[in-house]
């Protein structure tokens, strides 16, 4: 895309709105790019609320209709709050494993050494391995 110019705030404000806050959206409406009405919006605190609370009211208003559509009785939207907000009642398909007591947890993180073929590999890898050990409480 060009390097075009957002004409104004007052512009980029009216295209923002009409659009609930979507960058890409308003790039295309002055011919420029999302990442130029993101530096633009970034560089204006006012700009970033505004962006914010576009975004927030738009996800309210997705929430609005997904309340709707599972008063309807749709299956998928029913299964879909289920599995994302219904977690901790057992609606979900992934194990999670939850601990009795808290506790701290080891975690190595790097390339095990013994399984390096040789010498130049080995010294690459202690070159990267920092030793990094990350505790974590759960």
């Amino acid at each position: 895309m060009s390097r075009k110019k957002i004409p104004n705030k007052a512009a980029l404000i009216e295209v923002l709105s009409a659009n609930d806050g979507n960058m890409a959206a308003a790039g295309r409406y002055f011919g420029c790019s999302r990442q130029v009405v993101w530096q633009y919006v970034d560089k204006d605190p006012k700009l970033r609320e505004l962006c914010a609370e576009l975004s927030e009211s738009f996800t309210d208003e997705c929430e609005a209709q997904l309340f709707e559509k599972i008063r309807e009785g749709d299956t998928a939207c029913i299964i879909f709050y289920m599995k994302t907000r219904g977690r901790d009642r057992g609606y979900s398909e992934r194990l999670e494993l939850m601990p009795l007591a808290p506790q701290q947890i080891e975690v190595e993180l790097g390339s095990p050494t013994n399984q390096i073929e040789n010498e130049d590999d080995h010294t690459q890898a202690q070159l990267s391995d920092t030793t990094a050990i990350a505790l974590l409480e759960q």
